[in-house]
């Protein structure tokens, strides 16, 4: 079926199957991440004050950003992590270190209290920067994820709400970065702008 991603889907998580658990590239990520500048405190000209940052738990063969989270946190800023709900959108809650696992989902939640639900809490918080999953990401910008529609909501939601939206930055390992028109794009796909991987922030363009 032209533009089916399941294929490419299923082969990537065949290949993240393989990968050693706990991801030994979380040092790594942090590294790339601060070198790069993505980790700065004023964020974006014109803004000032510590850091706020979306990320996320990560599951098993997901590069994992717990050592961003603890920096940006070590810092004096804030790490806010996604709260799965039924209706498909995402709460936000502050992340302290402690997670719980997500009801009925394969992922974790963070254990404190939801503070906000959807991208009208992140541009509420200030967030600066959103780390978001994915399985891969071509350098067209067209991000591949699970398939459930939680980030393809809060993306949409994201780009169509505010003039001053944060970076959005997928998080994938080196081998996941493809070559442009490699993953379809359908209409309610939105592009990143940056790939963070293990030894790179890559810079994605138009198609």
């Amino acid at each position: 079926m032209p533009g089916d991603k399941r294929p490419l889907r299923a082969a990537l998580r065949a290949a993240r199957a393989t990968r050693p658990v706990p991801d030994p590239g979380a040092d790594a990520l942090w590294a790339v991440a601060q070198a790069a500048g993505l980790l700065d405190p004023a964020g974006r000209p014109g803004v000032t004050g510590p850091q706020v940052l979306a990320a996320y738990l990560a599951s098993s063969g997901e590069p994992d950003p717990v050592r961003i989270c603890a920096e940006v946190r070590a810092a004096g800023g804030q790490v806010v992590l996604p709260i799965p709900h039924a209706d498909r959108t995402l709460g936000w809650a502050c992340d302290d270190g402690r997670s719980l696992p997500a009801p009925g989902l394969p992922v974790r939640m963070p254990a404190g209290p939801q503070v906000g639900v959807g991208a009208r809490a992140l541009v509420g918080l200030g967030v600066r920067v959103v780390l978001v999953p994915a399985l891969a990401v071509d350098r067209s910008g067209t991000r591949l994820g699970q398939g459930g529609g939680y980030y393809d909501r809060l993306l949409a939601e994201l780009v169509a709400g505010t003039d001053a939206r944060p970076a959005l930055v997928a998080v994938v390992h080196d081998d996941e970065v493809l070559p442009a028109g490699t993953i379809p794009r359908r209409s309610h796909d939105v592009p990143v702008e940056a790939a963070l991987t293990e030894s790179a922030l890559v810079r994605l363009g138009a198609d």
